[in-house]
């Protein structure tokens, strides 16, 4: 991936936060048809799927943000720290704490 967007991403500190912030790059290239993430705590990782509905903007997109293809999606290889935490949970929390 771009340096940029892996600055933007980077930062995200759970799902919630990471969905909203990939959702807001792909926006400009159409509705999006599929999108899927996976956390491997292991690698401090998350793996990001995003298939648009147009395959001409899928090749933009793909291109933006210095993707790969796999089997015609965006596949995004998110590096995040190790306090990521997973689901909308961890942003509950938050809005408690505040």
């Amino acid at each position: 991936m771009k340096p940029e967007v892996l600055d933007t991403l980077g930062e995200v500190r759970d799902f919630y936060g990471l969905t909203k912030a990939v959702l807001e790059l792909c926006e400009p290239y159409g509705p999006v048809h599929a999108f899927r993430m996976t956390h491997n705590r292991g690698v401090a990782r998350v793996a990001c799927l995003v298939e648009l509905e147009s395959p001409k903007q899928q090749e933009r997109l793909v291109r933006a943000l210095g993707a790969r293809t796999v089997n015609g999606a965006a596949s995004l290889e998110i590096p995040v720290t190790s306090e990521f935490t997973g689901g909308v949970v961890a942003e509950a929390r938050q809005a408690q704490a505040a």
